[in-house]
């Protein structure tokens, strides 16, 4: 298989404008970057031939990325750990930014996390010739790492690599 990881900020990712200003001008950078992001996705798929888009999103919203690939008829399936999943292996929301766990439970917690994302990547393989990955950038790498000892030909891109983007929507809105 041929991957692509393209590393993210989450705030991109729901396909919802989440901004909200009295003259619509958060709306509207909101919407330009979530765009941006769209045809940056829709690119990758038809450039590079995607037949499967795995993402790392929340569960019960939907992304840009589902969105684009139900327009491009490529498949798409959200490859982080459910709700449940997550629970019954005692991985707490809000882990990583939780100033009192231990960090080797919070390395435990993303090596658990990461082990899933492979497998559900993997579980595509035979039957898709090129992947494209959308994961937050605390992931990139390690997934990376393993796709590649598993075999696969992996490219990795960031995000903020991308000259429109912007990554500290904050301070950036609160300039607007």
């Amino acid at each position: 298989m041929h991957v692509l990881i393209v590393a993210v900020n989450h705030q991109i990712q729901p396909a919802q404008i989440m901004s909200a200003s009295t003259n619509g001008s958060l709306e509207a950078f909101e919407g330009d970057q979530k765009g941006r992001f769209g045809e940056l996705i829709r690119g990758h798929i038809r450039n590079r031939s995607v037949q499967f888009v795995g993402e790392e999103t929340r569960y019960g919203t939907e992304s840009i990325a589902q969105r684009v690939c139900d327009q491009e008829d490529c498949l798409h399936a959200n490859i982080d750990m459910n709700p449940q999943e997550r629970e019954r292996r005692n991985i707490p929301a809000g882990y990583f930014e939780d100033p009192n766990l231990p960090e080797p439970e919070k390395k435990r917690c993303n090596e658990e996390r990461e082990d899933h994302m492979v497998a559900s990547v993997l579980a595509e393989d035979g039957k898709v010739e090129s992947v494209l990955v959308i994961c937050g950038r605390l992931h990139a790498e390690a997934i990376a790492a393993r796709l590649v000892q598993s075999g696969h030909h992996v490219k990795m891109a960031d995000l903020r690599d991308e000259d429109w983007y912007i990554e500290d929507w904050v301070v950036h809105m609160s300039n607007l």
